[in-house]
């Protein structure tokens, strides 16, 4: 059963639109163990914000591990309450929006996974959402917030269309997904489009669908000193999820933030 928060959401990303597809095309599973080595030494509660259909959930369930989960997409979730549906170990499923976080218990572990802070792209909102993190970690737990490294990412936000794939479907139908990001450096934001397509066996396009993307790219000194402001101290920063340490070349900044 999903409990419902604020239904009146301004959503960056509205993925209300592709919940149905959008396991065919992320169906990415790099960052598994990494959240799976956290949820495994926490001794309390765990909270995952953000998480979508539940491609980080639902492998971490399947492991014996209990969760929160909690998403501001209600279509994203209810794909989720199907994919566990048999599983005996049941998430918790809420619908939220991680800046009105109201849960009303304390976690030894929150994380959120896929670079799904920068989704947040109001700064006053991020510091917000850090706040309400902050109050539902409990005094000795630990947060992660996954973001990639602007340098990296700003390389494909140059307003060029590319393919990302062709991915397969159920009843031999197959799904085509392109996009185009642009970087505005005044807003260090990135805007553009994705789009889908669906076709039948006969490679007959079937349905076409496209989704406004608008996120923020954070860097490392920005996020420190807002994560400093709501009461957090960086733990350590990882460039990848092999916990290798953060360099200027690294992909992602990984960070793990306990309570100072």
């Amino acid at each position: 059963m999903i409990m419902r928060g604020d239904e009146s959401l301004l959503k960056s990303i509205d993925f209300d639109f592709v919940a149905d597809i959008y396991d065919a095309y992320v169906a990415v599973d790099f960052d598994i163990e990494f959240f799976n080595k956290y949820a495994k030494a926490a001794k309390g509660k765990r909270l995952e914000l953000m998480c979508g259909t539940g491609r980080v959930s639902v492998p971490l369930l399947k492991k014996g591990i209990t969760l929160t989960c909690v998403d501001y997409s209600e279509e994203m979730l209810k794909v989720l309450e199907r994919k566990t549906t048999e599983l005996s170990n049941k998430p918790r499923i809420v619908c939220q929006d991680v800046c009105e976080l109201n849960l009303e218990e304390k976690y030894e572990l929150i994380y959120i996974p896929f670079n799904s802070f920068s989704e947040i792209t109001d700064s006053e909102k991020q510091k917000t959402a850090l706040d309400r993190i902050f109050h539902h970690l409990s005094d000795d737990g630990i947060f992660i917030c996954t973001l990639y490294n602007p340098c990296y990412r700003i390389k494909t936000a140059d307003g060029q269309f590319r393919v990302l794939g062709r991915f397969p479907l159920e009843q031999e139908k197959s799904l085509v997904v392109s996009y185009y990001n642009q970087y505005d450096a005044k807003t260090q934001s990135v805007t553009g489009m994705q789009f889908y397509e669906i076709y039948n066996s006969s490679n007959v396009l079937t349905d076409k669908r496209f989704l406004e993307i608008h996120f923020s790219l954070i860097s490392k000194e920005a996020f420190g000193i807002m994560a400093l402001e709501s009461g957090f101290a960086v733990e350590e920063v990882f460039g990848d999820y092999d916990f290798s340490q953060f360099t200027e070349e690294s992909r992602f900044m990984n960070f793990v933030l306990n309570k100072r």
